[in-house]
């Protein structure tokens, strides 16, 4: 009997209850479970295989470079108050298609928020994509080439958020700046996005191909957003001074 219901399990693709399934019935002899209670936790593993391998398929699409929490994010030697980014946990942002900007200096730990917001969004069970800035204006003169950019933009819009880390560090051409205009005014009240940049807003210059459409970006991107500022104090910089200090 056991083996028709692994092979119906195996047909029906439900392979957290395939797995388990022998184990769950030898413990539900044991305990004497009933056999609702004996269902139940068989329930219970597939819906927990399912969301792991949810998961495990999110991060993968996401390519996040690394695995941040907030957890380890010392708040005390930055700029930014830890109710701040407490509040950002429920990822209501995300259902209300706002951004959020974080400005400071180098090592001043922006990267590190980005990716920890990124992380606790998709546990929560949203599609991320992570790009540096200079990578997604790469991608995107890439696709205007082989003339599937329209295409590249409808598929971006799917995602639930955006985190586009370094905005600014790389000078962008005024073809990459027209594209990038255009993608960010379609994600606009659609997609959140999560942005990290060293600049000032009077820096931008010519980031999306003109002063005018530069203006514009910061317009839309700053109109439903939440700006943090990291300060300029860079702790790699007091990590780096205090090993050499202890050398």
């Amino acid at each position: 009997m056991i083996e028709l219901i692994e092979a119906s399990l195996k047909e029906l693709h439900c392979h957290g209850m395939l797995d388990n399934v022998r184990d769950i019935i030898e413990a539900a002899k044991e305990k004497q479970d009933s056999l609702l209670q004996t269902l139940q936790k068989l329930l219970e593993v597939e819906i927990e295989y399912r969301k792991t391998r949810s998961l495990m398929y999110r991060l993968k699409l996401a390519k996040l470079p690394q695995i941040k929490s907030l957890e380890t994010f010392d708040t005390t030697e930055s700029a930014l108050e830890r109710k701040a980014l407490d509040e950002l946990i429920e990822c209501h942002y995300i259902q209300k298609a706002e951004n959020i900007l974080l400005i400071g200096g180098s090592g001043t730990g922006k990267s590190h928020v980005a990716l920890s917001l990124a992380h606790v969004a998709l546990q929560k069970g949203y599609k991320i994509k992570f790009y540096k800035f200079s990578d997604l204006a790469r991608r995107l003169l890439q696709a205007k080439e082989h003339c599937y950019e329209a295409n590249l933009m409808a598929h971006l819009q799917r995602y639930h958020l955006l985190v586009i880390d370094e905005v600014g560090y790389l000078p962008t051409d005024k073809q990459a700046g027209a594209l990038l205009f255009e993608l960010f005014s379609n994600l606009y009240e659609k997609v959140s996005l999560i942005l990290t940049t060293h600049l000032a807003f009077n820096e931008w210059g010519e980031l999306f191909g003109s002063l005018k459409a530069t203006k514009a970006i910061i317009d839309r991107l700053t109109h439903h957003c939440k700006i943090l500022e990291t300060g300029n104090t860079s702790w790699r910089l007091k990590e780096r001074t205090a090993q050499d200090a202890n050398s």
